[in-house]
């Protein structure tokens, strides 16, 4: 019987201490949470994605997370934000929107209670690349009586390459030319812009060149009338009711000072001798040494109206 009762005041001793152990413990070293926000979120396995020939679209937008951690005192109030991982997986995303898990590595000892929130939106889109020409967009107002023709260009195109969706939004490439120091005859570095219809910077692509190299040759212009010019006579009692050319005036540049003394341009000369008749053609302007045709039509359509001579 003493043996018995022996043996049940040692089990029950045995649980009073396990009651005491538990009672300190948990009055010394009590369990707690905390909770960190703004737990960035690491991107996993993008350079593969890529590698595929996929991107994720406002990857910079993806954002944080709060977490929530549990533990013992001892183990919270030691950890840092940085000693939390949050990350997402993109190895095996399929193309378009989807909903992708975030996972949250803690130290050990510490459990997640809470992850806010738990999964994400994604857009995966295929990567695109695009060939597209440079235009060379030149001020009105800098070519106001000028001819302005390049000279030297660096590249007549550039690549671009980025998601679908943003290579999709591109109307043009441009390099703007908006001073006039740009027109001296040298050679000048100018930005390259990606642009949409609106003339908006498509900034989400990456461009093969962000800058160009051009020159320009500048020449005066000048806005004449053109003249036909005729030889020879028409038929005995026939006259030139009208001589006419179509276009009737063009542009031409070239020296300044010879442009000052050109008042008008004049057609190499026809033949009307012994003419009865209306005579239609192409005939093409005489123009002087160090002068070109800037704008307008050479050779220029002709057409000489003849009616006979009122009989006195």
């Amino acid at each position: 019987m003493k043996k018995k009762n022996d043996t049940q005041l040692i089990i029950l001793s045995v649980l009073l201490a396990i009651v005491m152990w538990a009672f300190v413990i948990t009055s010394t070293n009590p369990s707690v949470s905390r909770t960190f926000r703004n737990v960035p979120i690491l991107v996993e396995h993008k350079d593969e994605l890529e590698a595929k020939g996929y991107t994720i679209i406002g990857l910079d937008e993806v954002g944080n997370v709060n977490i929530r951690v549990e533990g013992s005192r001892s183990k919270i109030i030691g950890i840092k934000q940085h000693d939390i991982q949050a990350s997402i997986d993109v190895l095996n995303v399929k193309e378009g929107i989807q909903s992708v898990d975030v996972k949250v590595d803690a130290p050990s000892g510490v459990n997640i209670s809470l992850i806010d929130p738990n999964d994400i939106n994604i857009n995966v889109q295929k990567i695109v690349e695009k060939t597209i020409p440079v235009n060379l967009v030149i001020k009105d107002s800098l070519k106001d009586g000028k001819s302005v023709e390049v000279n030297e260009q660096s590249l007549k195109e550039i690549k671009v390459r980025g998601p679908a969706s943003e290579i999709n939004k591109i109307d043009r490439v441009d390099a703007i030319i908006d001073d006039a120091n740009y027109l001296d005859g040298k050679m000048h570095n100018l930005a390259i812009h990606v642009l949409d219809k609106a003339g908006k910077e498509v900034n989400n692509v990456d461009k093969s060149a962000d800058d160009i190299n051009v020159s320009f040759t500048v020449a005066e212009t000048k806005s004449v009338k053109i003249r036909l010019n005729t030889y020879g006579e028409v038929a005995d009692g026939y006259e030139i009711k009208n001589a006419m050319v179509s276009p009737s005036d063009c542009v031409l540049k070239g020296n300044g000072q010879v442009l000052k003394e050109i008042d008008e341009v004049t057609t190499f000369p026809v033949n009307v001798s012994n003419l009865k008749a209306n005579k239609a053609g192409e005939v093409r302007l005489n123009l002087a040494e160090g002068v070109t045709l800037y704008d307008g039509s050479n050779p220029v359509n002709y057409k000489i109206e003849v009616n006979k001579k009122d009989r006195q």
